[in-house]
């Protein structure tokens, strides 16, 4: 299964990795130079699947803007999100 990246690009915003847990993801936001945004995330797999004639492998996801408020969460600070992050990472499956 493929991780996600430490840092990607998506949205015209800059994401890094801050935190991983074993159920839940915290990535900072570049959203201007001076301000960032953290957002705490349950992990999803996409399972495998076939596109195009080619196996896409299961995979981690990142949050697309639906998500947001079911299992992804924007925090102004990092205080904030780590709270979020533990809430998260105590809950029972």
């Amino acid at each position: 299964m493929k991780p996600l990246p430490l840092t990607l690009r998506k949205n015209g915003f800059n994401y890094t990795q801050l935190l991983r847990g074993v159920k839940t993801y915290i990535y900072e936001q570049e959203v201007l130079k001076d301000l960032k945004y953290y957002e705490v995330f349950q992990i999803k797999i996409a399972p495998e699947r076939i596109f195009k004639g080619k196996v896409i492998e299961p995979h981690e996801r990142f949050p697309h803007d639906e998500a947001f408020g079911v299992w992804a969460w924007t925090y102004r600070n990092y205080e904030s999100a780590l709270k979020k992050f533990e809430e998260l990472e105590k809950e029972i499956i």
